[in-house]
């Protein structure tokens, strides 16, 4: 029984400096390495009008499952894919679960990003259990993307791509971005750079994409080991990415607050927030969109909502910029 806690309590991360940690099961939090002051042009502060991105979009959604073959023999990911209805092109979003977890977890920001236009491959991994090869899922991206290409009947815009994930699919993004010139945004929620090889900054100096974060402040530190660590965390990710990138920081909020069902069988080894669960998710939806379609499809009309989103006159979140 000691030794099956123990396993589960080390998915809650660890630093990568050769700890050869896994990640948290979803597995930062800290506002460390910034002043979290809103940093956007003077053209664009004025409070966020029009519909709220955080809402579903216009466009009804599609759903189905398929099998996607990975990079290597033998490798498949079970995957959702939500599209939208209505005539293409449409951007690509490939989006991973966290560690441990299902895509299931995952399907309201799948859904969500479809009603705003987005294709949406939501993927569980092609392997599992506490060794899994980061490199290697990484490396299955691509081949996510070279998949919804190819399906016609998806209209994929190839010039449009997305990556966006949870914790260690938060860390899989960023990393697959560097892998795949093709890939020109991300997203990535309380992503974790524990475990080896380490992405944030040993791979960052050449990314080309667009990279947004948002994290949390309840688990960089404390617990048995927490689950998104300092060292390790959403904060290290910005740190290392070339502009333009930004960084929300939910306050209150926990690693756990992003998935869609929180009380999951292993949530709890994660040291819970003093924010409501729904505050992370809703934010983390407006970001997808306002992100996604600023960067991806240059609608401006979306940067009122990064540069002045309502978490902040609340109080609730802070955003850095570059």
């Amino acid at each position: 029984m000691i030794l099956v806690v123990a396993a589960l309590a080390g998915a809650c991360g660890g630093s990568n400096g050769g700890s050869n940690q896994p990640d948290a099961p979803g597995g930062g939090g800290g506002d460390a390495g910034g002043s979290g002051s809103v940093d956007a042009p003077a053209s664009t502060t004025d409070a966020p009008t029009g519909t709220d991105p955080a809402g579903d979009g216009p466009s009804s959604v599609t759903t189905t499952t398929a099998s996607i073959p990975g990079n290597g023999s033998g490798r498949t990911l079970s995957a959702t894919v939500y599209a939208p209805q209505g005539a293409g092109p449409h951007p690509l979003v490939v989006m991973s679960p966290g560690f441990q977890m299902q895509r299931t977890q995952y399907a309201s920001y799948g859904k969500h990003l479809a009603t705003w236009g987005f294709v949406v491959v939501l993927t569980d991994y092609a392997e599992s259990g506490f060794s899994i090869d980061h490199a290697r899922i990484a490396g299955d991206v691509p081949k996510v993307i070279d998949w919804a290409l190819a399906q016609t009947s998806l209209a994929v815009d190839g010039q449009r791509i997305a990556t966006a994930g949870h914790s260690l699919g938060g860390k899989i993004s960023v990393f697959a971005a560097t892998l795949d010139t093709r890939i020109k945004a991300v997203v990535a929620w309380d992503p974790v750079d524990s475990n080896n090889p380490s992405v944030a900054p040993e791979k960052m100096a050449s990314l080309t994409a667009a990279v947004a974060v948002i994290g949390e402040t309840t688990n960089a530190s404390g617990g048995f080991m927490p689950c998104a660590p300092m060292a390790d965390n959403f904060q290290t990710f910005y740190a290392a990415a070339p502009a333009p990138a930004l960084a929300m920081t939910i306050n209150g909020a926990d690693h756990m607050d992003w998935v869609d069902d929180p009380s999951c069988g292993v949530c709890g080894f994660c040291t819970a927030g003093s924010a409501p669960n729904e505050r992370a998710r809703t934010a983390s939806r407006r970001l997808d969109v306002a992100w996604l379609r600023r960067h991806l499809l240059g609608d401006m009309t979306m940067e009122p909502w990064l540069a002045s989103p309502p978490e902040i006159g609340s109080g609730a979140a802070t955003v850095q910029r570059k």
